[in-house]
């Protein structure tokens, strides 16, 4: 079985880089009252939609997991190798240095953390070793923010943003970020999740100094639990509908019962506030166990206005054990509404395949317009799902939206073995680790990227790309495969290539 890992200075120079050209635009889907979106990772303004891929284990310069971060900017075509750029912390303009360990592109997020009107992106190395005067902290972790501009990213400085000092070791800051407008003051503000505290993270509420890297102000997620070994994995969306945008954390410590949790923050003028736990279809605590990025996604289903939260849960303990399921919480003007929780399994109505024992099926799930119809659909990964003979090869479902919210009409399932598909599946390649959702090449229906994060050799991870059809589904046809080396990363097991995207 493949295990999954959560590790999910100042300066503002001219940098130099692979230089990259072009992201694609997503269409808004209209609702009766439309929540805001996430910011389109659109870096270099000119409407097109780029893809971040994240490599917290990569050998960067000979450094164990120094970690990179490749970005692949959008066309008309889509996205292609030859228009990326590779961020590293070696990268000129980027504040510190690689070292092994650092782990920098744990995470990464998209945001004008500045408000000059480009987009920039934000990267976590959450093994970031710091000392805060006199004082070491080990594992802090930090989040660097790289400006975007017209000719993208690197060349137009970075800066590492300001955060307080961690009260012990190993907090692994940046083991999540999330960006939205917390406060409605038309401003990007930025959460950092902890990965060891009993604080869960922090909120910078924006604008970030360009050159200073502080923030407006700075608070913790305040998370009382009163347990030192707390892991937190964010998301956002406009659940409440009021334009202003909601948090969703997920809470882990190890423990059952109202320890291990689902949060939702709500988005006031005031900035967050907490309005409880979500609830899932038992009326007990929505729990998931295997708390690491990917495994929630926020988007409005249904087109009322209100955003959803999808979250999967890969470790089921039902019969058939770790078949995996996905939970649909429906958003209300107050948060999680009074309608039942859709519960989501191979076994559903119309989801090709069945369940069957390790299939993971919700190891990783993300939400975009797939066919243009203003409804957000789902994609689901199961990531050890077998194929004929071949072990965990791993398979992707995707759920059209619909008034009515998900449904199996229309569902389909891919995999490596999918007519069309580039290369060949072979068993414990992991397909479906990581899924994303986006609209690559500016046609108003999303693309599915799907990462396979293959870690016995000689399977190095890999990234697929199949493009949605002007019918309105999903295709294997045209669709792009790209290993590592391709995109100026490195190869090797269990360094995380295919195991994690920006966003």
């Amino acid at each position: 079985m493949r295990q999954r890992t959560l590790y999910t200075a100042i300066a503002v120079v001219s940098a130099s880089l692979v230089a990259g050209l072009a992201p694609a635009a997503v269409a808004t889907p209209a609702a009766a009252v439309a929540p805001k979106s996430k910011v389109v990772s659109d870096f270099n303004g000119d409407g097109y939609r780029d893809l971040v891929i994240n490599q917290y284990g990569a050998f960067t310069d000979q450094k164990v997991e120094g970690g990179a971060v490749a970005v692949l900017y959008g066309s008309k075509t889509g996205v292609s190798a030859a228009k990326r750029q590779v961020i590293t912390q070696n990268t000129p303009g980027v504040p510190g240095t690689t070292e092994s360990f650092d782990r920098f592109g744990s995470q990464a997020v998209a945001g004008d953390y500045d408000g000059d009107g480009f987009t920039d992106l934000a990267i976590s190395a959450s093994g970031e070793d710091i000392t805060f005067g006199t004082t070491y902290r080990r594992n802090a972790g930090q989040t660097t923010i790289v400006w975007g501009g017209r000719n993208g990213l690197t060349k137009h400085g970075a800066v590492t943003v300001k955060q307080t000092t961690p009260t012990g070791p190993d907090v692994r800051r940046g083991s999540s970020l999330a960006a939205g407008d917390f406060n409605g003051d038309g401003k990007t503000d930025l959460a950092t999740g902890d990965y060891s505290t009993g604080r869960g993270g922090e909120v910078l509420y924006g604008p970030i100094g360009r050159t200073t890297g502080k923030a407006k102000s700075v608070i913790n997620l305040g998370l009382k639990d009163g347990q030192t070994f707390v892991h937190t994995a964010l998301d956002t969306g406009d659940v409440t509908g009021d334009g202003i945008t909601d948090l969703v954390i997920q809470v882990y410590a190890g423990r059952v019962g109202p320890v291990d949790r689902i949060e939702l923050h709500r988005g006031t003028t005031k900035g967050l506030i907490r309005t409880g736990n979500l609830t899932g279809a038992d009326g007990k605590p929505l729990v998931n166990r295997s708390v690491t990025d990917g495994h929630v996604a926020v988007g409005d289903l249904d087109k009322d206005g209100h955003a959803d939260i999808v979250v999967g849960k890969e470790w089921t303990y039902e019969e058939p054990i770790y078949s995996g399921e996905v939970s649909v919480v429906y958003g209300g003007k107050t948060g999680q509404s009074t309608r039942p929780v859709q519960v989501i399994t191979q076994q559903t109505e119309g989801v090709p395949d069945d369940s069957e024992k390790n299939d993971y099926f919700g190891t990783s799930v993300s939400v975009g317009d797939i066919n243009a119809d203003g409804y957000a659909d789902l994609a689901i990964g199961a990531s050890v799902e077998d194929l004929g003979d071949l072990e965990n090869t791993g398979q992707v479902t995707t759920l059209l939206g619909a008034k009515g919210g998900l449904t199996g009409t229309g569902a389909k399932s891919y995999s490596k073995g999918t007519q069309g598909m580039p290369g060949k599946p072979s068993s414990y390649d992991f397909f479906g680790s990581a899924v994303k959702l986006a609209d690559l090449n500016g046609d108003h229906r999303a693309d599915l990227v799907v990462g396979s994060g293959g870690d016995d050799e000689p399977h190095d991870g890999r990234v697929d790309i199949l493009p949605a059809a002007k019918d309105g589904a999903i295709t294997a046809v045209g669709a792009k495969e790209f290993l590592a080396p391709a995109i100026g990363l490195t190869n090797g097991t269990r360094q995380g290539f295919g195991q994690s995207f920006g966003e």
